[in-house]
This record gives C-alpha cells, structure tokens and sequence, in this order.
C-alpha cells in the first residue's frame, strides 16, 4: 500500500503547523498575564506593608518622637522577603533618624533610588507624609527583590513554554502522521481506481469516525461505478449483437436489389430494405427516449392530468390490437385517477406493458388493464395482468435491464428496452416498477405516489 507523500503541500502537515502556531501564540498573552498578575499582586501587597509601616512610625512620632521612630526601625531590619526601611526628616530636610540611604523626595508615592555603598543606587517605592510639626516621614521599599522575583518568573515560564512548544510540536507531528496513515489507504485506493483496478477498495475501520465514513462513501461510489461499466460494456455487446442482424440483412437485400431486373420483386427487397431500416432507427429512438428520461429534465414540464381518461383511451386502441394477436382483453379503471406526470410518458410506459404482455404470451391468453388507489398508501397503481407462461422470479431484476431478453423471447421481435423504459419513465415520475407473480402469468405494476390535492384559496 503506498503512502501519502507529507511534503510542503501536504493538508495534513499545514493543518498541524497552523495549530502549532496558534498554539504558541497563545501562549504569549497567557505568560504576560500570569506575569502581571503576579508582579501586581506583590506590589499591591507592598503597598499595603508601606501604607501599615507608614501608620505605625507616624504613632511612634506622636507618641516618643524621633527616639520612638528611631527604636521602631531597630527592630525591622530583615523582616520579610522585600526590605522595608524608612528616615526621618526635617521641615529643611535634615535627616533625622532612619535605616534607608536617599534623598528627600516629595510627598506622596514616588519610585526613588537607595543609596548602598556595596551594590550602588537600588530602586524603590516610597510613600512620603508630612506629620504634624512639619517633619517627613518616608517609607520605602527596595524593589530589587521584586525585580529578581519577576526575572524567576520570567525564567520560568520561558521554561514552561518551551515545554509546551516541545509537546505541541510533538502532537502536531503525530497529529500529521495520523491523518496520513487514515488517507493513505483512501488513497492508494484511488490511484488503483486510476490505474483502471476497479475491484480495489478502501479498508473500512470499526471507529465510525470521518475517514470511515468517507472510505465507505468512496466504496458505495466505486460499485455503483463498477456496475455501471459493467452494464455499459453488457449494453455495448448487446447493441452490437442486435445491430448486427438488421444490418445485415439490410446488407443482403442491397445486394440482391443491385443485381434484381424484375421491378415486383426490386420493389419488395427495397419495402424490405426499408423494414430493416426502420427496425435500426427504431431501436437508437428507444435508447434515446431512455437517454432522454433518465436525464431528469422532462420533469420540470409535469403537470397534473387526468389518468382514468389517458387509460380509457388506451383501452379503446388496444382493443383491436388484442383481438389481432387472439387475446381477451379487459379493463378496470377506476373513476378520477389523477396524477401529477407527462402525458405522453405515462401512455408510453402502459403501452409497452401491454404490448409485452400481447408479445410474450401464446393466443387465447386473457391480458387484463386495471388502475385504482391503494387504500393503505394512498398510491395510484397501474397494473397490466396476463395468464401466460410469466417470468420466472429469479429473472424479474435482469429483465429490467437493457437488452436483457429471456430464452424463451429470443423468437419475439424487440430489443429487450420496454421494461427498461417503463421503469426510467416509472423512476421519473418519483414511482416504481413491480413485476409479481398472477399464478398464472405476470402482474406488471406501475406504482405511482400518493397525489396530494393543494389546498383551496381563501375567500
């Protein structure tokens, strides 16, 4: 079994190349919001350590002054994961007391620099308030710790997400893999198809899944494909066949009439030329009226007849036909049959029912037209009944098929197309074609649906 090529052009890959790179895109906006989520979180966090340390010293200057600030700040060194520290300064902006190193800024929150004679200027957050006798108090927090806290989480989700990119990459590679393995084997059944292997077929999986169901699609189209060139070169030897013998005998009465000096018999070789002729263009006509109807187009001229009137005036040609071949012919037509059809078509296809049933049946058979409603489908059936010898039931499928014609009609003139047309014309017309056995004889029904009258107009 060949496999599917997975090159640049490959559905399969592009698929999974396009999902790799949305994927990975999404994972942008995801670290970036884990990334800030978290970094607010731990300043607002430091903030509200800010904002208390602020309250507390404030309590401490009222209370003991710059001693109480400067007792306060003795016991804070090292207290948490982010330093805190805080300085004391006058309304002129002498430092009083403090742990921190920086300048003074001005009232409110700002983001300043603490001088460290060790690592140099580190940024920090500070708020400043002005107390009561005009001195400042600022609060201040060494950011560098955060700084370090958002590069680890930066690291970390560099990490994560190469991982993810590694595993993505990885599913997408399977994925290609996997969708290439499922159409491989719809597709070499298709390059068989093309190498004129007809008989390949996909293989079907127990899943149910979209290739299964594209597979057994594939499958259903291959036989009916298979079937249809099986009954075209079935058809193509049968048209040969029957052409060969009017053509022929056509040939011979040409021959004969070129050498033929008496003018009675050149004129019954030319009548019989003629008869031959006529037999040829009488067989393209009914494959071309089969053609015809099997296209579908003469639907669209439907209208609404009346059926009980068309077979009444069938009965009244056939009447002499029947007593001309010694059958007993009889009708049973019910009253206000109404269908929706093609006049002509539907003549047509009754036609060739009874004059199978006149053809194939010995003299002083009785063939019987009935027409009428079925009571538990509400379909309108049309049924040609005869007493002769019918058709075996093993046979009622094949002689549906064109020229198809049983042993025992091999000595009848025809083609073997009036069953054929019946049921094109039947099929047509959104009905059917039954053939059932009359023990004795043959019951041929055409069977159409149910006629559902449109509703009447409003006053």
């Amino acid at each position: 079994m060949s496999r599917t090529h997975l090159g640049p052009r490959s559905a399969a890959r592009r698929i999974a190349l396009v999902g790799l790179l949305i994927y990975a895109i999404a994972l942008l906006p995801l670290g970036a919001g884990v990334y800030l989520a978290t970094r607010g979180a731990l300043l607002r966090q430091i903030d509200a350590g800010i904002e208390q340390l602020s309250a507390t010293l404030a309590a401490e200057y009222r209370l003991e002054g710059t001693a109480g600030v400067a007792h306060a700040l003795a016991h804070l060194a090292g207290n948490g994961p982010v330093p805190i520290g805080a300085a004391l300064f006058a309304a002129d902006g002498q430092r009083l007391a403090g742990n921190i190193d920086t300048a003074l800024p001005a009232p409110g929150w700002a983001r300043i620099l603490l001088r460290d004679p060790r690592e140099g200027p580190d940024p920090a957050r500070a708020l400043t308030t002005v107390q009561a006798d005009g001195t400042r108090l600022v609060v201040a927090a060494d950011l560098e710790a955060l700084e370090a806290i958002g590069g680890t989480l930066l690291g970390m989700f560099a990490l994560a997400a190469l991982a993810l990119l590694v595993l993505g990459a990885l599913a997408a590679w399977a994925l290609t893999r996997y969708l290439g393995q499922r159409l491989a084997p719809i597709q070499a059944t298709a390059d068989a198809v093309m190498r004129g292997q007809l008989e390949q077929r996909a293989r079907v999986g127990t899943g149910g899944d979209e290739f299964d169901r594209v597979a057994a699609s594939l499958n259903a189209m291959l036989d009916r494909i298979a079937a249809l060139v099986g009954h075209l070169r079935q058809v193509s030897a049968d048209l040969a066949h029957d052409l060969r013998t009017p053509l022929m005998h056509l040939r011979n009465q040409l021959e004969a009439l070129r050498d033929e000096s008496d003018p009675a018999r050149r004129q019954a070789r030319i009548e019989a030329a003629q008869a031959r002729t006529d037999e040829v263009l009488g067989l393209f006509d009914a494959i071309l009226r089969i053609a015809e109807v099997d296209a579908g187009q003469l639907a669209k001229g439907f209208g609404m007849l009346d059926l009980s009137a068309l077979l009444a005036e069938l009965a009244d040609s056939l009447q002499p036909l029947a007593e001309d071949s010694g059958h007993a012919f009889a009708t049973a037509i019910a009253p206000g049959l109404r269908v929706r059809g093609d006049r002509q078509l539907l003549a047509q296809a009754v036609l060739n029912l009874v004059e199978n049933a006149l053809r194939h049946t010995p003299p002083g058979c009785r063939v019987e037209l009935h027409a009428g409603i079925d009571t538990d489908t509400g379909a309108t059936i049309i049924c040609v009944r005869d007493d002769g010898p019918g058709i075996p039931a093993a046979d009622r499928a094949r002689v549906r098929q064109r020229f198809v014609r049983l042993e025992a009609s091999r000595s009848t003139p025809g083609h073997g197309l009036g069953l054929s047309l019946v049921e094109a014309i039947a099929q047509a017309h959104a009905g059917r074609l039954q053939l059932e056995d009359a023990a004795p004889g043959l019951r041929a029904c055409l069977v159409m649906p149910p006629h559902r009258a449109p509703p009447e107009p409003r006053a």
